[in-house]
């Protein structure tokens, strides 16, 4: 009877370390799976961003989707100037920005943090709104509904707000 019982909690601990490796390889290749597309993007903004905005090192990627999906790539080119390039997702348009023409991603979520007071930041991004460079500062709020707020990236003044999504 021991013997028995043995086998069956045996049994039963290899099933359940079984199933504990399944639920995790299948978390890992939906969480890859999920994520390829943006990999894919960040691959292609990469590269163009290299050829047409002569980038030799890059230091940051931002993806902006609000009325047009942007990726923007930052770097330095070969003149070793710090620039934005701003790809559209859509046609491949290519914009570039001098860094030092604007304000900076910490520039923008200082203004945000001591105008709103955000419970969290949860990410910064460049891109264009009504054909105007700007930084979209998403964040949680006090009251812990997610917020937005658009900064021109020129001087940093409030571009638009949407507030307790």
């Amino acid at each position: 009877m021991r013997r028995a019982d043995q086998h069956r909690n045996q049994l039963i601990r290899t099933i359940a370390w079984a199933l504990l490796v399944l639920v995790v390889v299948g978390t890992g290749i939906i969480y890859w799976q999920a994520a390829a597309p943006l990999n894919d993007a960040k691959k292609s903004a990469v590269a163009m961003a290299e050829k047409y905005g002569k980038l030799k090192s890059t230091s940051a990627f931002y993806w902006y989707n609000r009325q047009q999906t942007y990726y923007t790539v930052a770097g330095k080119n070969q003149a070793n100037q710090s620039v934005y390039v701003m790809v559209a997702q859509k046609g491949g348009h290519i914009n570039i920005y001098q860094q030092s023409s604007g304000i900076t991603s910490q520039q923008a979520q200082q203004t945000v943090k001591s105008s709103q007071h955000p419970r969290k930041i949860v990410k910064t991004a460049f891109g264009k709104w009504k054909k105007q460079a700007v930084w979209e500062v998403t964040y949680v709020n006090k009251n812990g509904r997610m917020c937005y707020t658009l900064l021109s990236f020129k001087n940093g003044s409030l571009v638009k707000t949407i507030q307790n999504i």
